[in-house]
């Protein structure tokens, strides 16, 4: 009885300091961790690193220990020994809170993309197809002049209707940026309303051509005006300079003989991209006909809701006759299977100095009122062809207490390299 009461004694002493041991050693790791994080927070990342280099040397399984030696490896820009640390985290428990966001953001810190995309493929195999992993990845692909391998990977990407907006900006703009040659042919046809003193069709024809060096675009255009009474030819050179993933740009300059269109016409605008698939637009348009100059201040905003695009703009000038001229405008897509495949719809009163054929109906008349709309569809054929067919319906008043009316029609033709 004697042996067996000091055996119980024995066992009870070794459970309790073991149990003792363990929980000082939880307590010496959490005080590790929350110094460490006190010195992070404190951009103190050496001494930060050290504690946690000490606390894993204790516990290897503290996970949270091990998220913040990532994140002071990343201010350090030891790039290496966060990847190694990450992967442990990969294999031993990637499913832990944080460590999915964690992966994804190492992907940003390697200076080989081609690096990053092999990263990712390896994220894939952890996590599964994930589009936001896929997202990043026709980026990447984009930027190492992978070019139809991002397009591709975007177009199958851009068919999930349950895309967040963020997403489907990013991918908006890889397609767009994925396109390297384009010529195209455009026809309009304006006809009038009985009301005008002069009623017969406009006809206009214009070709351009695309091209893009890496990232920018630049295009040029040629357009032919036939309005019965005269005619007179517009020659446009424009570009799309992408400054980053979030800012890009539009500046266009035009030239003509000063008879149906503006002797020159400049044109600039700012784009980007805010928060949650906003982008805002700020810019300007500058016209001169013979020794006047007409300026046009413009602010727009868009957003991509699933396969929305919803796009308002605002043009605020010049001033005529002690009128300010003003256009606002609604303009809304419906995307398919892809980005060339949409439907489109445009709403707004007065006229806009973008509206280059109808425009210096503006100019000779600043204090009358215009509404319009026009609606269309902008369809692929393959994945050379776009084919673009609209119709819309302008009322404006006229001199004289009339009203006129205009039936637009316009289709073009697009080829892609």
């Amino acid at each position: 009885m004697n042996m067996l009461k000091k055996t119980f004694l024995i066992v009870t002493l070794l459970v309790t300091a073991f149990t003792f041991s363990q929980e000082t050693q939880q307590k010496n790791t959490d005080s590790i961790y929350f110094n460490a994080l006190d010195l992070y927070k404190n951009k103190k990342y050496t001494s930060s690193l050290q504690l946690t280099n000490e606390g894993l040397e204790i516990a290897p399984e503290y996970h949270d220990i091990r998220i913040l030696r990532v994140r002071n490896n990343w201010a350090l820009a030891n790039i290496k020994e966060a990847e190694n640390d990450i992967r442990y985290l990969l294999e031993k428990a990637p499913e832990y809170p944080s460590v999915k966001d964690l992966a994804l953001r190492q992907v940003n810190y390697f200076e080989n993309k081609e690096r990053s995309i092999v990263f990712i493929d390896d994220l894939q195999e952890v996590f599964g197809s994930d589009p936001k992993m896929q997202v990043l990845k026709a980026s990447l692909l984009l930027k190492v002049g992978e070019r139809q391998k991002a397009r591709a990977l975007a177009l199958s990407l851009f068919r999930n209707n349950a895309l967040d907006s963020d997403l489907r900006y990013t991918l908006q703009n890889i397609l767009n940026r994925t396109v390297s040659t384009e010529i195209g042919i455009n026809y309009q046809y304006i006809n009038f309303s009985e009301d005008y003193s002069r009623n017969e069709p406009w006809h206009t024809v214009s070709g351009e051509f695309l091209q893009y060096f890496n990232r920018t675009a630049v295009i040029a255009r040629v357009t032919r005006a036939d309005r019965s009474f005269d005619q007179g030819f517009l020659y446009e050179l424009e570009s799309y300079p992408v400054f980053s993933d979030k800012v890009y740009a539009f500046v266009n300059a035009g030239v003509s003989d000063g008879r149906l269109f503006p002797d020159f016409r400049g044109s600039a605008s700012l784009f980007v991209n805010l928060f949650r698939g906003f982008e805002l637009e700020t810019g300007g348009r500058l016209l001169h006909f013979s020794d006047q100059d007409y300026f046009t201040g413009i602010v727009g905003l868009t957003t991509y809701q699933g396969r929305f695009y919803l796009n308002g703009r605002s043009f605020l000038g010049p001033k005529r006759l002690d009128r300010l001229i003003q256009n606002y405008q609604f303009n809304i897509r419906y995307y398919f299977s892809s980005i060339d495949d949409y439907l489109f719809g445009r709403f707004g009163s007065g006229i806009s100095p973008d509206e280059t054929t109808i425009f210096t109906q503006v100019q000779e008349n600043p204090v009358l009122d215009a509404y319009y709309f026009n609606v269309g569809w902008n369809k692929t054929i393959g994945i050379h062809h776009i084919i673009q067919v609209g119709a819309g319906y302008l009322y404006e008043d006229l001199s004289q207490n009339n009203q006129g009316y205009q039936f637009l029609g316009n289709v073009s033709y697009r080829y892609r390299f």
